[in-house]
């Protein structure tokens, strides 16, 4: 009972929230982007530079201060539904591997978190979403 509850908190706190919106450029609230430790700063960071790295991403400026990120996108790629889902399928995956991040010794987890931002970047290359289907090989955490 008490993890789903802490399930739940973390997948509230990482739901990104539309505050602002015009064609090609979305401001969102992330709540858990002002909480963040500094091995979490450096998730968020890889989050910022994986949806960089996607087609149809422009920019993606974080606010670790504010806990707002604002994204730019090309319009003629993606669709504002499109871009929101992805990040929230970016943020379903983190949370999936959540406590396997958080038993990761700090001086390991900024590798740790490379090779699993690079799985997920091959993963969006071949589909525009990340699911339960990712696989996340072994070596990824050692």
């Amino acid at each position: 009972m008490r993890q789903a509850v802490a399930m739940q908190l973390r997948a509230w706190m990482l739901r990104p929230t539309v505050v602002h919106r015009l064609p090609g450029r979305l401001r969102l609230r992330v709540p858990a982007l002002q909480r963040l430790d500094r091995a979490q700063q450096d998730l968020a960071l890889l989050w910022r530079d994986l949806l960089a790295g996607t087609p149809g991403f422009e920019a993606v400026e974080i606010n670790l201060v504010t806990g707002s990120a604002l994204i730019r996108y090309d319009t003629t790629v993606l669709r504002e539904e499109e871009a929101v889902a992805l990040l929230r399928s970016v943020n379903r995956f983190v949370l999936q591997h959540w406590e396997r991040l958080a038993e990761t010794p700090a001086e390991e987890l900024p590798k740790v978190l490379q090779r699993l931002m690079s799985v997920a970047r091959e993963a969006i290359r071949q589909k525009p979403t990340l699911d339960d289907a990712v696989e996340i090989p072994e070596d990824v955490w050692s």
